[in-house]
C-alpha cells in the first residue's frame, strides 16, 4: 500500500490556510484533486471522522517497464512522509509557540485585567469618598444654615419681645397717665360737686355763699355784736366724729340726728331774732330720742353757742351769742359729714 499522489499546489495552499498536511492529503485524495474548494468542503464535512488524521493508502502501482520505478515510488512516499512529518513538527512548534503566546497574552491580559480592576476599585473608592465628602459637606452646610436660622429666630424673638415689652410699657404709661388724668378729673368733679352741694345747702339754709360771708354778713354789725370765733372747724368735726363712731352700727339714727342738728342751725341762721329757734327743751321726747341720747350731740350744740339753763332742762342760745360765722361753719361740717359715707369711720 502507498500514499496516493495529490496536487502539490493545492496541498501547499491548504497548508498555508492552516490545515494539517495529513488532513490536506486525505481531503485532496477523496475530493479527486479537483479543486481547493472541494477539498475544503470535504474537510468541513469529515473533520469529526475517526480516521481524519490518518494518511490514506492506495494499492501501489508496479511498473513493468522499468525496474527503478519501485525506488521512485519509495522515494516519493518517503518524501511525502518526511514532508508530512516536517509539517507536523512545524505545526507542533507553531502550536507550542501559539500556546506560549496565548499563555503570555493571557498573563498580560490578566495583568491588564488586574490593573483595570485595581483602577476600577480605586475609582469606585474615590467616587464613594467624594460622595461621602459631599454628603458631609451638605450636612455641615445644613447645620450651619440651621444654626444661622436659630440665631435669626432668636434675634427675631428677642426683638419681638423687646417690641412687645416696649409697647406694654408705653400702654402702661399711657394707661397710668389716663388713670391719673381720670383721677384728677374725678377729684375735680368731687370737689366741684362738694362745692355745689355746699352752695346748695347754704341756699337751702339761707346762708350766704362762702365768697360773700366776709363782705356781706347776714346780720348788720350794729344790731348783732360780732365776736371772734373761739371754736374751730376741727373741734366741730371731732364731736361729729364722736357721734358717728359711737353709733356706727345704726347709720340711720346718726343720719337722722345730723339732719335735726342741721335744721336747728339753719333755723337760727334764717331767723336769728326768733327765740323759739334758740331754745331747746331737753326733756322733749322727740329731741331726746333722736338727738339728746346720742353722745356728742349736746356737746356739738354747746360749741355752736347753746348753754344749759334751769337745772339743765333747756339749751338756750342768747341773742348776744349768735355767731353767724360759727353757725355757717357748723352747717358746712354737718352737711359734709352727711355727704361722706366714710366720715368718722377711718379716723383714729
Amino acid at each position: 500500500m502507498a500514499v496516493p499522489q495529490v496536487d502539490k499546489k493545492l496541498l501547499g495552499e491548504l497548508e498555508v490556510m492552516g490545515f494539517p498536511a495529513v488532513r490536506s492529503v486525505r481531503a485532496l485524495h477523496y475530493s479527486g484533486n479537483s479543486s481547493l474548494e472541494s477539498a475544503i468542503n470535504w474537510l468541513l464535512e469529515h473533520e469529526s471522522g475517526p480516521d481524519i488524521d490518518q494518511l490514506p493508502l492506495v494499492p501501489r502501482e508496479i511498473s513493468i517497464e522499468c525496474g527503478d520505478s519501485s525506488n521512485e515510488v519509495r522515494n516519493s512516499a518517503q518524501g511525502i512522509r518526511a514532508h508530512a512529518q516536517e509539517r507536523e513538527s512545524e505545526e507542533q512548534t507553531a502550536t507550542g509557540n501559539q500556546k506560549e503566546t496565548s499563555r503570555v497574552e493571557r498573563g498580560a491580559n490578566a495583568a491588564e485585567d488586574e490593573e483595570d480592576d485595581r483602577k476600577k476599585i480605586l475609582a469606585l473608592y474615590k467616587s464613594k469618598r467624594d460622595e461621602e465628602e459631599r454628603a458631609r459637606g451638605k450636612i455641615r452646610n445644613q447645620l450651619q444654615e440651621d444654626k444661622r436660622e436659630r440665631i435669626r429666630a432668636a434675634k427675631d424673638a428677642t426683638e419681638a419681645k423687646q417690641t412687645l415689652e416696649e409697647n406694654q410699657r408705653k400702654r402702661m404709661m399711657e394707661s397710668r397717665k389716663a388713670d391719673q388724668e381720670e383721677e384728677r378729673r374725678a377729684r375735680e368733679r368731687v370737689r366741684q360737686r362738694i362745692h355745689d352741694d355746699k352752695a346748695e345747702r347754704r341756699r337751702g339754709l339761707g346762708l350766704p355763699q362762702e365768697n360773700t360771708v366776709a363782705s356781706a354778713p347776714l346780720v348788720p354789725p350794729t344790731k348783732i355784736k360780732s365776736i371772734e370765733p373761739a371754736v374751730t372747724s376741727e373741734q366741730l368735726r371731732d364731736y361729729l366724729r364722736t357721734l358717728k363712731k359711737n353709733h356706727k352700727d345704726d347709720n340711720a339714727r346718726v343720719t337722722r340726728a345730723f339732719q335735726i342738728l342741721l335744721k336747728i342751725i339753719a333755723n337760727i341762721v334764717k331767723n336769728p331774732e326768733e327765740e323759739k329757734f334758740r331754745r331747746i327743751r331737753l326733756s322733749n321726747p322727740v329731741f331726746k330720742d333722736r338727738v339728746g341720747n346720742l353722745q356728742g350731740s349736746i356737746e356739738f350744740l354747746e360749741l355752736c353757742g347753746f348753754q344749759k339753763l334751769r337745772n339743765n332742762s333747756y339749751l338756750v342760745m342768747p341773742r348776744g351769742k349768735v355767731d353767724m360765722g360759727l353757725l355757717n361753719a357748723a352747717g358746712v361740717e354737718i352737711a359734709s359729714a352727711m355727704q361722706n359715707p366714710y366720715f368718722g369711720l377711718l379716723s383714729k
